[in-house]
């Protein structure tokens, strides 16, 4: 039964990442890197986990598409064509992968049995790091189709696709991505693992994987416009940030 579900994880990997490279979203080494992500979580968190990727990579393709000749015009694209490399990859899987690595695998083939949080916090940290990452790339890929766009430091108006913009419609999408990553996630996870969110951590969780977002944005118009850090390292920390946060404020209650 193990061996059916480890091989079944590979295929589902592998089909994805292939995907996602035959579609442009992926180059070669952010295909290889989303397989290794997808694995790990997997082997580590569960087959559902990837289901949950499954619907971040889906959205982000269709953001990553729409009105793309109007993008790649104005220099707003990732690559030469959309697609993402291994570095962003593993900026927006890193945390998903620390959190699943915190609690024990739920088969005999996990990489670590540490244990150090119950499945359900598990459960809601990882979504909230998936709902960060989905807000943080709805609101970039069609926030840029904004020309209202203000920095978020001081609110003067800038060029779309500045590092630290923002605009109103952005902003809708950002939080109807983190939204709809709850929802979805919520019907998941208990509809095949009976395990529901308390309305209060759906509320927390929402909220911290917009507010995820608005970190990002923050770094990047002041740490990222510097040259200070990059952007993949303003992903991780506006991530893990909003992941720790929510877990501090559930600890608290």
């Amino acid at each position: 039964m193990y061996l059916l579900e480890l091989a079944l994880i590979v295929v589902i990997c592998s089909v994805l990442s292939s995907v996602a490279y035959v579609f442009g979203l992926l180059n070669l080494s952010g295909s290889a890197m989303a397989f290794i992500v997808g694995f790990i979580l997997g082997i580590q968190g569960g087959i559902i986990w990837i289901l949950l990727l499954l619907i971040f990579l889906a959205s982000s393709f269709i953001a990553t598409k729409y009105k793309f000749d109007y993008k790649e015009e104005k220099g707003f694209q990732e690559g030469k064509k959309g697609e993402r490399g291994a570095i962003n990859v593993l900026a927006n899987g890193l945390v998903p992968i620390v959190i699943a690595l915190l609690h024990a695998p739920q088969n005999s083939y996990g990489l670590l049995n540490i244990g150090f949080l119950s499945r359900s916090l598990v459960i809601l940290l990882f979504v909230t790091a998936v709902a960060s990452a989905a807000s943080d790339t709805l609101a970039s890929e069609m926030g840029v189709l904004s020309d209202d766009t203000y920095l978020i430091t001081n609110f003067k108006r800038v060029e779309p696709g500045t590092n630290g913009g923002i605009s109103l419609y952005g902003e809708i999408w950002a939080f109807g991505a983190s939204l709809y990553t709850f929802l979805v996630a919520y019907g998941i996870f208990y509809l095949l693992e009976s395990i529901p969110f308390p309305t209060g951590w759906m509320f927390i969780g929402i909220s911290m994987g917009f507010i995820s977002c608005q970190f990002d944005s923050l770094l990047g118009a002041t740490l990222e416009r510097r040259k200070i850090i990059g952007k993949s390292m303003v992903n991780v920390l506006s991530i893990s940030s909003a992941v720790m946060i929510t877990g501090v404020i559930i600890w608290l209650i």
